[in-house]
């Protein structure tokens, strides 16, 4: 079993104007060192436009700054969200990472979950389209010579013949055949899941209840073998926050008074709220107006001394019949308390990733 981490980022105190975006992201590079530091295995960097609260637009852009501050630790976009990109060069710009990573590199795709971002790209209610037509386009410069054309319904592609005196087209990935892609879904029955099984991705599920994670992986499954490639519990990466501390107090007192507590106070918790996603989130185990902070890290998140999350965690796999990656989201206010992330990431490495090794 494998441990990450997941640079929404969540950045409250940059969207009440008490930091910098240059303290955003010096931050979320601090802990990818961190992670790489303690044994975690992956890192994550999403894409987002209009969110105040989850200022990042450019995944590529920290993943290449990542990759020149760690040595171990495989660096992913979760995702690159492919309609607002043209394809062709969001394709070189990923296999160029590839390189710049030494192959440490995790081509996440989806279509963009935000209204907002896809009115301000113009992209109206096209967006699913438009990563598939996307994908078929990145995996043909990767893997295929020219010349070739594939004329799309948002995009075209006139991929040349190799030339002798240009040297080109020339440009390919490292890892062989191809960076994996990756996908993330939500919802019981995901249909980003669906697809995601039925191309032999590497499935990613967004932290909700341990029910829709059951359902998670049979769809991906199910979608897989119909498709014909064989799942593996040990490519399925679940989010599910994990917070370690020296002892349960403190690390109920460091999550629930701490940022990651806050996070959730005033912004996740409203926003599942407010689309009806409760149950989706926590199943039926509480009902919406008793959900609290409180509640979520005494019973749903991994938070506790090392003995409490590796107690969590073998029930958790128990629970969804294996998964092969941990994935904590990140949350950037913790810059105002370093010494706590810091221990956090110490205590994982040290003592919670070797007693779970076997799972």
């Amino acid at each position: 079993m494998k441990f990450g981490i997941f640079n929404i980022p969540y950045a409250l105190d940059y969207a009440d104007g008490k930091k910098s975006l240059q303290d955003v992201i010096e931050w979320d590079l601090q802990v990818t060192e961190m992670a790489d530091r303690h044994g975690v295995a992956e890192a994550y960097f999403a894409e987002h436009y209009t969110l105040g609260r989850e200022a990042s637009p450019a995944p590529d852009v920290m993943i290449a700054a990542a990759s020149q501050r760690t040595s171990q630790i495989t660096l992913g976009a979760a995702a690159h969200l492919l309609p607002y990109h043209n394809p062709i060069a969001l394709a070189h710009r990923m296999l160029f990472l590839d390189h710049m990573t030494g192959g440490r590199y995790i081509a996440g795709a989806a279509p963009g979950a935000y209204p907002s971002d896809a009115q301000l790209f113009g992209t109206g209610k096209n967006n699913p389209e438009m990563m598939i037509e996307a994908l078929d386009i990145i995996e043909a410069i990767w893997s295929k010579p020219g010349p070739f054309t594939i004329a799309g319904k948002y995009w075209t592609v006139d991929m040349p013949a190799y030339d002798e005196d240009l040297h080109g087209p020339h440009l390919k990935p490292l890892q062989d055949p191809a960076p994996r892609f990756a996908m993330t879904g939500m919802q019981a029955t995901s249909p980003t899941l669906t697809l995601c099984g039925s191309r032999g991705y590497i499935p990613i599920s967004q932290e909700v209840s341990t029910a829709a994670l059951v359902q998670h992986w049979e769809t991906y499954a199910q979608a897989a073998t119909e498709n014909g490639h064989t799942p593996q519990r040990q490519e399925w990466r679940v989010v599910r926050d994990y917070f370690v501390a020296d002892t349960d107090a403190e690390a109920f007192d460091r999550v629930v008074n701490g940022p990651m507590g806050d996070t959730w106070r005033r912004h996740l918790l409203p926003t599942f709220q407010e689309l009806n996603l409760i149950d989706l989130l926590v199943g039926d185990a509480v009902s919406p107006e008793d959900l609290t902070v409180e509640w979520m890290a005494e019973n749903f998140w991994l938070v506790g001394s090392p003995a409490t999350v590796i107690d969590k965690i073998r029930a958790l796999q128990q629970e969804t019949g294996g998964f092969g990656t941990l994935i904590s989201f990140g949350y950037n206010d913790y810059s105002s308390r370093p010494e706590d992330y810091r221990r956090n990431f110490e205590l994982l490495g040290s003592e919670v990733i070797p007693a779970v090794a076997d799972l």
